[in-house]
This record gives structure tokens, sequence and C-alpha cells, in this order.
């Protein structure tokens, strides 16, 4: 056998050992690696979520304070008891602040919220007339009552004057008629959620009001 074919015997031979090699040894080591580069990074990801959860509740536990402030804040702006006649006075106040005038004050039938909750609803109709600027200082007054109070819609239309009455002066903002849907709540002591009842005295208790820039009404 020439010296050539024993070279070529020997790279074959060697090129099959390096092969049984790395299917026996480096094969395995390197599934072995990838196995633990999968985990390293399972691990890596577990503790970037576990990082992100203790910086939300450290987030959480600095606003605490502020939280508990303003959760305190809302529930005095939500009474115990549905104290219409207190907020008709409040309605009232704020209306002729606004200038605006014949304000009527319709309080409907108190139920539980569309949503579920431990308080219970009373949906508030109001009318009156006004400019537009009237019309917006009222609506910002509302924000800022004593009682929490939300407005669902809100319409008008300008007063249409009669065509022998002289025009007004250019420039002048026409009156508006002017209806509001809003809300007021109350959250009864030791109610489970359920809307509780209530007396008609308690919606009827505010009477007819005239002064002389406005005239108030709630309905009875």
């Amino acid at each position: 056998m020439s010296g050539r074919s024993l070279v070529l015997i020997g790279l074959g031979i060697l090129l099959l050992l390096i092969l049984l090699g790395y299917l026996l040894v480096v094969g395995p080591l390197l599934g072995r690696l990838s196995d633990r580069a999968e985990e390293r990074d399972a691990k890596e990801a577990q503790v970037a979520q576990l990082q992100a959860q203790v910086q939300d509740l450290e987030r959480v536990r600095d606003n605490s304070g502020e939280l508990g402030q303003r959760i305190l804040e809302l529930n005095k702006r939500v009474p115990s008891e549905p104290e219409i006649p207190t907020f008709v006075v409040q309605l009232q106040q704020i209306a002729g602040a606004a200038g605006v005038t014949q304000v009527r004050i319709e309080p409907g039938t108190p139920g539980a919220p569309p949503q579920g909750g431990p308080y219970s609803v009373v949906p508030i109709t109001m009318t009156f007339e006004g400019t537009y600027e009237g019309l917006r200082d009222f609506l910002l007054r509302c924000n800022d009552l004593v009682r929490l109070v939300t407005i669902n819609s809100v319409a008008y239309e300008p007063i249409i004057v009669d065509a022998g009455e002289e025009d007004l002066a250019t420039g002048v903002e026409p009156i508006l008629n002017v209806e509001i849907e809003a809300e007021i709540y109350f959250q009864p002591e030791g109610d489970g959620g359920g809307a509780a009842p209530i007396s008609p005295e308690a919606t009827t208790g505010a009477t007819e009001t005239t002064t002389v820039t406005e005239e108030t009404t709630v309905a009875q």
C-alpha cells in the first residue's frame, strides 16, 4: 500500500473520530448549553417582571397617602342621605351667581347605578333661561359644588322673540332655554350595594322660591 493511500486512510479515520466526537460529546454539550441559555433567559424575564411589580407596589405605596386623601374627599361629596333640599339650595345659589333665571329643578326616583356599586343615584332634571356665558358659568360652578354632580347631557335652544318686539341691540347674546340632565349620589350607611328607599318628603322638602334675579321652582 502506498504512502498516499495510508495518508488518505489516516485522514478518513481522523474525520470519523471527529464526527463521532461531535455526535457523542460536542453535540449533547451544545444542546445542554442551549437549554441553559433558554433557562437563563426565562429567569431574566421573570426577574424583570418581578422588578416591574416591585416598582408598581412602590409607586402605590408612595401614592397611598394622596389616594387616601382623594378617597376621603370623594366620600365627603357623597353623603349618607339624599339631602335633596340642601342640594336644591346649592343650585339656587349657583344659578343666581351665574345670572340664569326661571330655574326649575326636578328630582327623579333614586335607583342603583347601572354598573353596580355601594351607592344610590338620584337623577336630576334642571331647566333655566340664560345666555351661553351664563350656561357655561353654571356648569363650572356645578363642578365646584360640595356635592358630587355628574352632568349627563346639556340641551339648549335660543328663545324666539315675537315679531312685534323690538330686536335686541347688535352683539347682545341671545337668551337660551336650557335643559340639563344630571345625577347626584348618596351612600346609605351599612348599605350592601343596592339602592336605598327614599321618602317622598326627602324629594319635596324645598318650596318655590322667588327673588328679584331669579325664579326657582322645585317640581313636586
